[in-house]
């Protein structure tokens, strides 16, 4: 059998989540080509993030200076590269499917605006947001149809692929999530009960639906509470200096920098419940990162989020809308009266992967 080549491309994964996304599937494949007859091409932002052996880096420093850039790499000079490559599989990390000559194509959409309807308030303070709505939705449908499968991370986003994009290969795989947990705790006042919301400040993160809601608290609970959210002190980023400027005085709130990964995760171990109010994921990490150290949950009460937290008691859900109802759960929880609807996971799991290998298994067995 002749040596195959796959095509990893995700020269716009520079940081953050997508960023996270990128560096574990190049993890995973190095070690899964070993022993292998498999080359490895990898197309990144730069190539001094990563030391993994079996694959070979080429870097575009300035695939993120401009979206004209970055079109032109994905639909015209990746064209040529590919002629260049000769590859058997050509598996695009982030979500588009670029004009190029392989035997296959595979494609991950992760970007979850394709289904938000931006608001003036996202113009305002994040008009990225408001361009991505529009403008992924046909990004998607570009070439979406040559490939061999769609791989998106949840069932709900497989049925809105398939009714939008009339296509019915997409395969619903679940993210790989290494459980990590600390013993240790951040010290924090043991005479309050304390709230977390882990989350960048993106307007459709749905913050202001928590300060709507303890302005409505009576002053005995609002006594009781704490809520922390991280990224939002010292973050130069327009969102996160108007939630400051307008919310930083609230005493029931503790604005956050950026923490190490150490200090998050015993930020989660010292906390009493994690609330999670956003109105748009593909997934929501810090859901799954709540079930690992069985923390009560109060949640949005849309798709992902009920997906996200699968089986699991210990969490109520929300409308993203209703603040009231929010403070209704929040006097609940610190009364100890409340009482949790629960979860329950009913989707089919047969044909879903639900980690890395499992997905180099069916690109190269497809």
């Amino acid at each position: 059998m002749s040596k195959q080549t796959i095509v990893i491309s995700g020269i716009n994964m520079k940081e953050g989540g997508i960023f996270t996304i990128l560096d574990n599937c190049l993890q995973k494949l190095s070690k899964y080509v070993e022993n292998k007859d498999i080359k490895v091409i990898a197309l990144v932002h730069d190539k001094s993030k990563f030391n993994y052996a079996n694959i070979e880096f080429f870097e575009f420093p300035e695939a993120k200076n401009s979206w004209l850039t970055r079109l032109y790499f994905e639909y015209f000079y990746f064209k040529k590269l590919s002629k260049e490559f000769k590859p058997d599989i050509w598996f695009s990390l982030h979500d588009v499917t670029p004009n190029v000559i392989a035997k296959k194509r595979f494609v991950y959409c992760h970007h979850p605006t394709v289904f938000y309807k931006s608001t003036w308030y996202d113009w305002k303070f994040d008009y990225k947001i408001g361009v991505f709505s529009i403008l992924y939705k046909y990004l998607f449908q570009i070439n979406i149809k040559r490939n061999e499968a769609v791989f998106v991370q949840q069932n709900w986003i497989k049925t809105e692929f398939e009714k939008i994009y009339n296509i019915n290969n997409v395969i619903v795989s679940k993210p790989e999530y290494t459980e990590e947990i600390s013993l240790d705790k951040v010290n924090l006042d043991s005479n309050k009960t304390h709230f977390f919301f882990p989350s960048f400040p993106r307007t459709f993160k749905n913050f202001e639906l928590l300060f709507e809601a303890i302005e409505l608290l009576d002053a005995s609970i609002k006594n009781k509470i704490k809520f922390h959210f991280t990224t939002i002190k010292d973050n130069p980023h327009k969102f996160a200096k108007y939630l400051y400027k307008k919310y930083g005085s609230m005493p029931q709130v503790d604005f956050k920098g950026w923490i190490s990964r150490e200090e998050l995760l015993k930020l989660y171990n010292a906390v009493d419940c994690i609330i999670f109010p956003s109105k748009l994921e593909t997934w929501g990490l810090p859901l799954t990162e709540a079930k690992a150290f069985d923390k009560p949950i109060l949640a949005a009460n849309l798709p992902y989020a009920k997906e996200t937290v699968g089986n699991y008691k210990k969490v109520s859900f929300f409308d993203v809308e209703n603040p009231k109802q929010v403070a209704q759960l929040i006097t609940d929880f610190v009364n100890k009266t409340i009482q949790y609807q629960g979860n329950v996971d009913t989707f089919d799991k047969k044909n879903q992967l639900n980690d890395w290998n499992s997905i180099f298994d069916f690109i190269f067995k497809t």
